[in-house]
This record gives structure tokens, C-alpha cells and sequence, in this order.
């Protein structure tokens, strides 16, 4: 089979230089021209099709063409994904089904923002490169901000909305809290889990000084304790906690057909074969699913990748699970089986709190590491996981060197289990449990607003906001999750108070 895709360049930059401000299709030119170097090979006659994750949620510019024109690579396929943690892997299925039908013979795949260079204009008084990537990037405001990341894509009422978590960081924290229930942590037991589970990450971005925006060894404690410089975020996510946005990074993928990397004669360690490449979304949010500190969406992702590739869990040497804030990395786990004394390392960057969260584009640095690594493990796989949207959307690859001559196994579209949601009204009155929780903190103001998820007896869920403006102050640092809330709604809105002193 002479169409076989094959990874063969990887490339990823950092400009940390504090009196650089760049255009983040710059970033994008200097990886491209990286992972062609790399491949060993002039590839660039040879790229038609330029695949990119988006620049910024407020903008069109397209980066892929930006970049193409650039390089002056000829006319071909511009794709761009939406704004998804799951878009890379995606974008890497559409290039590796186009070389396989021989439609193609190269392709590029780009993603980076320059957010820090938004920054520095700002601060200097200038006028920005781009758009920022995000609203939650710098306090970013902006109009098509939700089209953009939802592209086509149904996103009905949810709970989540109804509590008024509707930040990332909230939506991941929402979820945490269920995940700290059936640990039977409080809430002081479970931010100290959490540091521990971090901790490794940092370790890894220390050895990643020329990209990692903080390449620094952190400790549990240090990742786990509030204080004045790491503040609480959405509860119990600290600063430390979460990703970081503001950075300037960019990292770009080479991928070819065997018979023309065999033509341009690129070396054999250079190549990296994507073995099975699986897309998947949940039924919903996480307040639609039976257990809203689960995915079964992702679970089942995992299993059609693993089954594909006729491997076992514990057979895959290293992971870059998805990392924008802990409960993904939880859910990527539990997804491969992974428990919490598995020595196996979890990233290869260091995750988007330490290495940089670089928007829609962080899972190209997950790919590249992950070829870097596989060209070095002595053929092993490696697993890299994309979760984005509502903690709903998924893309997970299995990549090694070695090729056994088997079937690459590629989705194009995602695969939706076949599990029933729970109902979610958007108002009502009585008691209801609390499922989920979060209390939601500003810089300067502190604790601003507690969103819960509660059930109610007849089974649906419901979504509410504190009723009084002084109760997330009370609930900060308190496990709410398992106690009746009294719901009310008024205009609309659900709002809640304790049925008793917690």
C-alpha cells in the first residue's frame, strides 16, 4: 500500500522574547519551516494541502492560507478546524484520508496564537498584531465568539448555562466537583490530589525550556495552596490549576505518503505513523450524562482506537492527555484505565497550565512531542487525547514508528454513544440535591458567583445561581455537592439557597 500516511517533520516555536510582538502567522511560518527541515527532505514542492486550527475566535483570517502563501506552497485544500481542543486530531484525519485516497501526496498541518505579543502591544500601547485568540484570553471581548467555536454545531440550553458556568474554567470545574464526590475527598483533601497529580506535569515542562512558557519544577503544595499569587480561579482550581492562554507558540506536522517519502528518500527514523485516529463527541454537556464526573463519549473513543490498533491499555508507553484543567486529564484516565500509580508518563510537553495553552492549537505540540518520543521508544505506541467544547469533543490518536503493514484506521466524523440524556429544565421550584458545584472567583473581587447543578425529585436536573449575593463568600472552601438547595426561579432563572447551615 504505497498511500500509507506517514508523519515524517514536526516544528514548534516559542517567542518569549519580551520586546518581540509578532503576527501569530509568523509563529505558524517558522514552525512550518521547521518540520520541514526536520523531515530531511525538500518537501515543500510537494504540500497542496494546508490544514490550520483557528488564529482566534474573533477573527477569519485563515491561517493555513496565510501561511501557504507564505511558504509559497501551490494552489490545493485550505482547511480549518473550529475551535475545539479535539480540532487537531481532526484536521490530522482529513490529511491522512486525503494521502490515503491519493488525492494528495503532502500536507501541512499548522496551529498557534501569539496572544503574549496582544499583550505586550497593549502594554506598550500599540496596536495588536491580531485579534486574541479566546474572551477568556485577557479579558477579550468580542461578537461570533460562540458560532465560531460551535461551527455548525447544535449547542442547546443547558444546565451549565442555567447556573451561569459558562467560562471554561467553570464548565471543567463543574465537573471536577462530581469527581471529588465519588472520590469521598473534601474539598482541602482533593486540591492536595490535585497538586499531586499536576506536579509531574511541571517536571516535565522544565525539560522543555525553549517552548514551555514555564519551565519550571513546581511542587503539590506550591500547585495546591492559595495564596496571593495563586489564586482561586473556579473552585477548586487554582491559578496553578489551570491552562495558561497568553503565550506566544505555534507547532506544525508534516505528513506524507509512504511512496513519496520513500521517493524523496527521508529516513526511516524520521517517520511516525498515526496507527488509528478516532473522533468522538458525548451525548451532551456534562450535565446531561448519567454521571457528570464520567465521559462515556471519550471512553468509548479510547476503546475504538485501542481496538483498531489490536492494543491492550497497558501496551501504550506515554500519553499526552489533554490538559486545560484537571478533570480532562481525570477523564482521559479513566477513558485508557490509568490509575493514579501508573508510572507512565501523562504529557510530553508539560500541559497547557506549564508548557501554554495555545487556543484550538495545543494538540499539534501534543503530536509533535508524541513523534518525537515515538522516533526514540524503540517502536512503541503513544496515545495523544484532544478534548474540547463542553468537555464533549474528542480525538484520540495512537501513533509509533514501526509499521506492521496493517490498516491505518482513520474517522473522519466523530462517533456519539448511545446512551439516554438526563432531562435538564431550565426552571423550577422545590428541593433538589446538588450534583455538581463550583464557586467562581475574580481577581480582585473574590468569590463572585456559585453555580449548581441540582436534581430534583422527579429525576431532571436543573441548573441555579445563588440567590443570595453574599452566598458564595459561605460556600468558598465548603462541600456543597449532596445537600438540598431550595430552587426558585424568577424571570427565567433559577436561583437557589440552602435548605439548612452547611
Amino acid at each position: 500500500m504505497t498511500n500509507v500516511p506517514v508523519i515524517v517533520g514536526v516544528g514548534q516555536v516559542a517567542n518569549k522574547q519580551d520586546d518581540r510582538i509578532v503576527h501569530p502567522v509568523a509563529l505558524l511560518e517558522a514552525a512550518s519551516r521547521l518540520a520541514f527541515d526536520d523531515a530531511g527532505a525538500d518537501l515543500a514542492p510537494h504540500v497542496r494541502a494546508v490544514y490550520s486550527a483557528p488564529l482566534s475566535v474573533f477573527s477569519e483570517e485563515h491561517g493555513g492560507a496565510m501561511v501557504a502563501a507564505r511558504l509559497g506552497l501551490a494552489d490545493g485544500p485550505r482547511v480549518q478546524s473550529n475551535y475545539s481542543g479535539a480540532g487537531a486530531q481532526r484536521l490530522l484525519a482529513d490529511a491522512c484520508t486525503e494521502i490515503a485516497a491519493g488525492r494528495v501526496d503532502a500536507a501541512l498541518l499548522v496551529g498557534g496564537v501569539a496572544d503574549a505579543s496582544v499583550r505586550r502591544a497593549r502594554e506598550g500601547g500599540h496596536d495588536a498584531p491580531a485579534p486574541p485568540t479566546s474572551m477568556w484570553s485577557q479579558g477579550s471581548s468580542g461578537t461570533g465568539q460562540l458560532e465560531r467555536v460551535l461551527r455548525g454545531r447544535e449547542w442547546p440550553f443547558s444546565a451549565e448555562q442555567g447556573s451561569g458556568a459558562g467560562m471554561p474554567s467553570a464548565l471543567f470545574a463543574i465537573i471536577e466537583s462530581a469527581m471529588a464526590d465519588e472520590a469521598g475527598r473534601t474539598p482541602d483533601e482533593h486540591r492536595q490530589f490535585l497538586g499531586e497529580l499536576l506536579a509531574p506535569f511541571t517536571d516535565v515542562a522544565a525539560t522543555r525550556p525553549d517552548v514551555a512558557w514555564f519551565p519550571r519544577s513546581r511542587s503539590a503544595a506550591e500547585i495546591a495552596t492559595v495564596s496571593a499569587d495563586n489564586r482561586f480561579v473556579a473552585e477548586p482550581y487554582t491559578k496553578l490549576m489551570c491552562s495558561f492562554p497568553t503565550v506566544d507558540l505555534a507547532a506544525a506536522i508534516a505528513v506524507v505518503s509512504s511512496e513519496l517519502a520513500d521517493r524523496l528518500g527521508i529516513a526511516a527514523d524520521r517517520r511516525v505513523h498515526p496507527l488509528a485516529l478516532t473522533l468522538g463527541r458525548d451525548i451532551g454537556p456534562a450535565s446531561v450524562r448519567p454521571e457528570i464526573g464520567r465521559s462515556r463519549g471519550l471512553t468509548w473513543t479510547v476503546e475504538r482506537a485501542l481496538e483498531a490498533a489490536a492494543l491492550a491499555p497497558d501496551e501504550i508507553e506515554a500519553f499526552d492527555l489533554y490538559s486545560c484543567f484537571p478533570s480532562a486529564v481525570q477523564l482521559g484516565m479513566t477513558a485508557f484505565g490509568i490509575d493514579a500509580g501508573d508510572r507512565r508518563p501523562r504529557t510530553l510537553t508539560g500541559g497547557l497550565p506549564y508548557f501554554g495553552g495555545p487556543g484550538a492549537a495545543y494538540t499539534f505540540h501534543g503530536i509533535a512531542s508524541m513523534v518525537e518520543r515515538c522516533r526514540t521508544n524503540g517502536g512503541r505506541v503513544g496515545a495523544v487525547v484532544g478534548v474540547g467544547g463542553a468537555a464533549d469533543d474528542f480525538s484520540v490518536g495512537l501513533y509509533a514508528a514501526d509499521y506492521s503493514g496493517g490498516p491505518h484506521v482513520i474517522e473522519t466524523e466523530p462517533s456519539i454513544p448511545d446512551d439516554t440524556p438526563v432531562p435538564v429544565t431550565r426552571t423550577g421550584d422545590g428541593v433538589g440535591v446538588v450534583v455538581a458545584a463550583t464557586v467562581l472567583h475574580e481577581r480582585d473581587a473574590g468569590p463572585v458567583a456559585a453555580p449548581v447543578i441540582a436534581r430534583l425529585p422527579d429525576g431532571t436536573r436543573i441548573g441555579a445561581r445563588a440567590l443570595d449575593p453574599g452566598l458564595p463568600a459561605t460556600l468558598s472552601g465548603r462541600q456543597i455537592v449532596g445537600h438540598e438547595v431550595q430552587i426558585t426561579s424568577v424571570d427565567d432563572k433559577a436561583f437557589y439557597e440552602p435548605t439548612a447551615a452547611l
